[in-house]
């Protein structure tokens, strides 16, 4: 049995302890769009390419999958965050030259039938694989403090980050696939939605005392100031989901209709009571007015739980996009009335968190404020509809012989046996816990292994890139043989 060095452990933790992610003050809304516009770029940049060279093998795909999806997210993330604007344009270009290259004739009409309908939504898979693998690169990166930038790291009270999208991310994309979004309610009792929820809600339970437990063994850092002294995002998650559906099955079934309105009530009252009562003060300071989390256990875990507060109304909100994106739509002219209304959410958030962080109060995730949660709102959607347009230009050039799906292929879909592709984005979506426990407990092992804060550039950079291929082989290693992970 390995013996802990805890020498080790505890530089680890003074490394941790002391890094300034808490302390940053850079707001930076447009440095957050530009980096997580790569990532639909990217999905472009793969299925052009892959036209192309037609990898035959499943490990000829995954390397595609590798360097022309998550190498350039990676470095935009780290190495080359600074020039993220160039590196957007130089795929842009390389796109473009694909492009011109293809052999294929774009030819729409708006009465003419969706190419890639019997493919489902691929924006929509994409878009949620792509929130998962930009979550996994980004928690072992931001230890890396040589190549991972200040701008990027987490706010103690307000501001905009990238790493501040993490959490709001996973419960918006949880949210457009809820049993609501796709009208599955009105097959299923109020007592089968409680039933699988709690099933489901469980087993995140179980995950958040399971992170709890090893973190108090290895001494692990974990900085109180993002959910408190005990709780996590495990927790976060199935408390929403809990309370969600708990909402949802007492109200008559035609509200999820008009979720926005239940979420736009909770996030004002919510808002309210954070402006009007110093309820906002004491979950920053709380009682000892030192910002400390001793006491009993609302004192302690305050962060976290009445963030979930603001996250309950977030998934609200994205229970109603979700509705939005899962009407039948055959037709091209029926995308191009899902992408307006799509993009007059993203354009009306963007508005009222410009309104709400500059008038009523600053943007903070530690709280989960109604300014963050329209900010969510509005990153969430940007990226939905980037991954929308990579949808519609591969469906511009897609044929029925040759159809060109972001980030999937033909054989993805509808599976029984072994596959014959080993398509990235599609293995995440079909293992999306696995790959992210993997991530994290691969995080946590690079940690105890090495002395992040203080590896040099090139060689952080290529622990951080054999740390990803090594949780995306293993993800993809499951979907090419059809092996699931989900037992509830």
């Amino acid at each position: 049995m390995a013996v802990v060095d805890i020498a080790e452990l505890e530089y680890l933790k003074e490394i941790r302890e002391s890094h300034p992610s808490w302390l940053s003050s850079e707001d930076s809304v447009l440095d957050v769009a530009i980096t997580t516009l790569i990532g639909p770029l990217c999905l472009l940049l793969r299925s052009f390419v892959r036209s192309k060279l037609n990898p035959g093998t499943n490990l000829g795909q995954y390397i595609l999958d590798c360097v022309c999806i998550m190498g350039p997210i990676m470095v935009s993330f780290t190495y080359l965050s600074s020039s993220a604007f160039r590196l957007l344009i130089v795929i842009i270009i390389i796109i473009q030259c694909l492009v011109k290259a293809s052999e294929a004739q774009p030819i729409v009409s708006v009465n003419q039938k969706y190419p890639l309908k019997e493919f489902g939504m691929p924006f929509l898979n994409t878009y949620r694989a792509l929130v998962n693998l930009c979550t996994i690169i980004v928690i072992l990166a931001v230890d890396f403090s040589l190549i991972f930038p200040q701008k990027f790291h987490k706010r103690y009270t307000n501001g905009f980050s990238l790493m501040d999208t993490g959490v709001g991310s996973f419960i918006f994309s949880h949210a457009l696939v809820a049993p609501e979004s796709r009208y599955e309610i009105i097959v299923e009792s109020r007592l089968q939605r409680v039933k699988k929820c709690l099933v489901s809600s469980s087993m995140l339970i179980v995950l958040g005392f399971g992170r709890l437990f090893v973190t108090w063994l290895t001494n692990y850092s974990v900085s109180e100031e993002e959910y408190g002294k005990h709780w996590n995002f495990f927790f976060t998650l199935a408390c929403v989901k809990l309370i969600t559906t708990i909402i949802f099955c007492a109200l008559p079934t035609s509200a999820t209709k008009f979720s926005w309105v239940i979420a736009s009530i909770i996030g004002v009252a919510y808002q309210c009571l954070l402006s009007l009562a110093d309820f906002k003060d004491w979950i920053i300071i709380g009682d000892n007015k030192d910002g400390t989390y001793t006491g009993g256990f609302v004192h302690s875990n305050r962060p976290g739980l009445f963030s979930s507060i603001g996250y309950c109304s977030l998934y609200m909100f994205g229970v109603q996009v979700g509705r939005l994106i899962f009407r039948e739509k055959n037709r091209w002219i029926d995308h191009a009335k899902c992408f307006e209304k799509l993009a007059l959410i993203a354009a009306s958030c963007g508005l009222f968190t410009w309104l709400l962080h500059a008038q009523i109060d600053k943007s903070s995730r530690m709280i989960a404020n109604l300014t963050f949660v329209i900010w969510q709102i509005t990153h969430n959607t940007i990226l939905l509809l980037s991954s929308y347009v990579a949808d519609l230009i591969c469906a511009i050039y897609s044929t029925p012989e040759k159809p060109l799906i972001p980030g999937q292929c033909e054989s993805c879909s509808e599976r029984k046996t072994r596959s014959n592709c080993c398509c990235l984005l599609s293995a995440i979506n079909k293992n999306q816990l696995f790959f992210f426990l993997i991530g994290n407990v691969l995080t946590g092992l690079v940690n105890l292994a090495i002395k992040t804060g203080s590896v040099e550039a090139i060689l952080a950079l290529a622990a951080l890139f054999a740390y990803g291929t090594t949780v995306c082989g293993l993800t993809c290693l499951l979907f090419v043989y059809n092996v699931s992970t989900k037992f509830w």
